[in-house]
């Protein structure tokens, strides 16, 4: 279960503990060039170590909370996180309670930049969808006391609830559609950042399938943001150092796209094809891409649920979904082609 609520930590209890006066305390916060550097590195240190948040609503609304949920997604540009996001809202709105929404993009930075701002509202609760978690974030979500819900993984430790998949199983699960297709050797390629655990799960996911085959791993990644320039290149840099390699498992569509792009006319006979995802355009490209289909509105939705619960006060949940496979072109050799 999650910890209660703690008590909220106010602008006094700063004062005290950087050992200024309050109103200096306020300077800092409302107009920091006021304040000399010294002074203000140290009450941020301050606010730092007691995950203090301003409170906006403290005009006429203090120690309440507002009808209001926070959102924070990793990405508009990739279509799934989206889908959930639509299907959250929705269901949200169906409740009642309004959505606040930011946009990470893929910026721990501004991943916690946003994490202060909208507690800064008190809002009822949180949902973060696909976010890599910050660590300085995570503190501040753990130390707000309102339900926390993690959307898109749903497997380790979580700060309070979580609705998703198991990442390492989709790895395993590309590797070993691919190795069913008839492929020997594959690789895989695709962005890992430092945060993103559940790009790192999927590898791990990969490298452990490849090893029960009888394969020592082989996989190439950045950490960067997922783009088809990227998976381009890293499509022709594997096969080029590793010729051997038959099929890429790849982190994402995005990913996948670039690497059919960079491999025309050698998917699926030379080279084999799985992203992650079930992007709307997979079925449309040439050849169509084979992906990992996640049930995005079903786990919009039940994050809706379990928001709508945890501020009744019920206890915190976990809620596994399983991906399905989404069977295209991109992994289907012909006749021939299985037969040489």
């Amino acid at each position: 279960m999650a910890e209660p609520a703690r008590a909220a930590v106010t602008l006094a209890d700063v004062a005290a503990l950087a050992g200024v006066s309050l109103n200096t305390v306020s300077r800092a916060l409302r107009a920091p060039h006021t304040v000399r550097p010294p002074l203000r590195r140290r009450i941020e240190e301050v606010l730092d170590e007691l995950n203090y948040v301003p409170n906006r609503l403290a005009g006429g609304l203090a120690g309440s909370q507002s009808g209001v949920v926070g959102v924070i997604l990793t990405s508009l540009f990739f279509s799934e996180f989206a889908a959930v996001v639509d299907t959250l809202q929705a269901e949200l709105a169906d409740a009642g309670f309004n959505v606040m929404l930011g946009n990470s993009r893929y910026d721990p930075e501004e991943e916690l930049r946003l994490v202060r701002a909208m507690l800064s509202w008190r809002p009822a609760a949180m949902a973060l969808v696909g976010i890599d978690r910050h660590p300085r974030a995570a503190d501040l979500l753990r130390a707000s006391g309102i339900p926390v819900i993690e959307v898109w993984d749903a497997v380790g430790e979580a700060i309070d609830s979580a609705v998703g998949m198991d990442h390492s199983a989709i790895g395993a699960m590309q590797t070993r559609h691919l190795l069913a297709q008839g492929y020997r050797r594959p690789a895989f390629i695709g962005c890992v950042r430092v945060h993103d655990y559940r790009a790192h799960k999927r590898l791990a996911g990969y490298q452990t399938a490849a090893r029960e085959a009888g394969l020592e791993p082989i996989w190439m990644a950045e950490p960067t943001g997922g783009h088809p320039d990227l998976g381009e290149r890293l499509a022709l840099r594997v096969l080029e150092a590793c010729p051997e390699v038959d099929a890429l498992v790849c982190n994402s569509d995005v990913i996948a796209m670039g690497a059919l792009r960079g491999l025309r006319g050698r998917v699926p006979e030379d080279i084999g094809v799985i992203g992650f995802g079930d992007n709307e355009a997979g079925p449309c490209l040439n050849p169509s891409l084979t992906s990992i289909h996640p049930p995005r509105a079903e786990i919009g939705r039940r994050a809706a649920a379990v928001i709508a619960a945890r501020i009744a006060g019920e206890p915190a949940s976990h809620h596994l979904f399983e991906a399905g496979l989404a069977l295209r072109q991109s992994t289907v050799r012909s006749a021939k082609g299985d037969s040489a």
